[in-house]
């Protein structure tokens, strides 16, 4: 009889199930992996190469400098470039007169960074100090920063401040009229010093970026203007601002100086960017950039019209029309205020084109519309063609909302009423 495929299963050692399986030996447990050792904090000074304590009468603060060779390009512009100009050419923009005497070489570019944004409480634990100078290889840009290592340094640091400011004529900050200025100026107080910070000339380029890049940039941060002006890009070294004061606490607590030294990179960049912003400024007070786009025109010209400079407003407010990507409600805003600018100077003939293409382009104003209808009535002594400009603000305003015409309309129906009878 042949054998069945079972018994040849069977035969072979083959079975069904796996109650008949030997175990398996069970291994040898892995040995458990060693604890965490924590990590040894890192000092400072290992950190930051070229790094010091400097020692004074009322104690030592950390310093550390960093030397700039002047062709150095920080954004779209070298360090170089800001020597061409002059701290006077921001006089009649209404900066300090003693700005006129001065060279950038005497001033110094200051920034903080703090413990908090306010209050009796809150210090700067980092002051940064960066200043055209001198040095063995040449002329060079040194940004030098005080250090607090804990709250004891404090007077030690406004001590070599004070020093480093008696050896220049002035300051350059971003925002520092409401912040930096008034918050050293209390610590120096605090520790029983006569502070030196409002005794000098201040440039504070907040200021000027205002009323040079909101209208067209909205954000005068600083960080904004590098990302959308100055052509700046930070690292991943830097840190966030906000991040910044909880940075040191924790530095204060472990004693370990890893993560302040994105806070060292943060504040250095700051300083850079003062410069590289400063040049662009004064490209606008010293006749201009031959790069800015059309709204920077317009809002230089502007601000030359409430500084009540006409000849310096018209040439920028016709440098804004002649670009090519001025929006429209800017474009209005430009033809208007040139148009009065003329007005005032009695150049109306002059004027009367920027009326008629304002007049033209707009749908939501008919303020040009009138200022047509008062020179061909008063000056130019045609009455139908003042008829007719009359009669299209009147046209222009019946396509508006019922509360926006009901002025508009009473005012140019007594226009037109008065300019008929004129007419016989």
């Amino acid at each position: 009889m042949s054998e069945s495929l079972q018994d040849r299963l069977r035969r072979l050692g083959v079975v069904k199930g796996a109650r008949h399986l030997k175990p398996v030996a069970p291994r040898p447990p892995a040995p458990a992996p060693p604890p965490d050792e924590p990590d040894e904090p890192v000092p400072l000074e290992r950190l930051l190469a070229g790094g010091q304590v400097e020692a004074t009468a009322v104690g030592a603060c950390y310093v550390l400098d960093k030397v700039y060779p002047l062709a150095y390009r920080h954004g779209r512009e070298p360090l170089a470039a800001l020597l061409a100009h002059a701290p006077a050419a921001a006089v009649p923009y209404g900066q300090d007169a003693r700005l006129a005497a001065l060279d950038f070489r005497d001033l110094v570019f200051l920034d903080t960074e703090t413990t908090g944004l306010a209050g009796a409480g809150t210090l700067a634990f980092m002051v940064g100090a960066a200043f055209f100078e001198r040095t063995p290889a040449g002329e060079a840009f040194i940004v030098r920063q005080y250090f607090l290592r804990d709250h004891g340094d404090e007077a030690a640091m406004l001590r070599l401040l004070a020093d480093l400011l008696a050896q220049k004529a002035g300051l350059v900050t971003f925002n520092g009229r409401a912040f930096d200025l008034p918050l050293l100026d209390n610590r120096y107080l605090l520790n029983r010093m006569l502070g030196p910070v409002w005794d000098l000339p201040h440039i504070d380029l907040l200021h000027p970026a205002r009323r040079l890049w909101r209208a067209r940039l909205g954000s005068c941060a600083l960080g904004a203007l590098e990302q959308n002006l100055l052509e700046v890009r930070r690292t991943q070294e830097d840190v966030p601002g906000w991040l910044i004061p909880s940075l040191y606490q924790d530095y204060l607590r472990s004693g370990d100086a890893r993560e302040l030294a994105r806070v060292f990179y943060h504040n250095r960049i700051d300083m850079l960017s003062m410069v590289t912003l400063a040049t662009r400024v004064w490209r606008f007070f010293e006749g201009g950039d031959a790069e800015a786009h059309p709204a920077d025109w317009y809002s230089l010209g502007k601000w030359q019209t409430d500084l009540n400079t006409p000849e310096a407003a018209e040439i920028s407010l016709r440098r804004a029309l002649a670009g090519e990507d001025l929006p429209l409600g800017l474009y209005h805003e430009t033809l208007q205020r040139l148009g009065l600018l003329l007005k005032r100077s009695n150049r109306r003939v002059e004027a009367l084109p920027l009326w008629q293409q304002w007049a033209a382009t707009s749908y939501d104003s008919v303020e040009p519309h009138v200022e047509l209808a008062k020179y061909y009535e008063w000056h130019a002594q045609d009455v139908e063609t003042a008829i007719l400009w009359t009669r299209r603000a009147l046209s222009l305003v019946e396509s508006w909302s019922p509360s926006q015409a009901r002025l508009a309309q009473d005012e140019l129906s007594h226009r037109l009423g008065r300019l008929l009878g004129k007419r016989g």
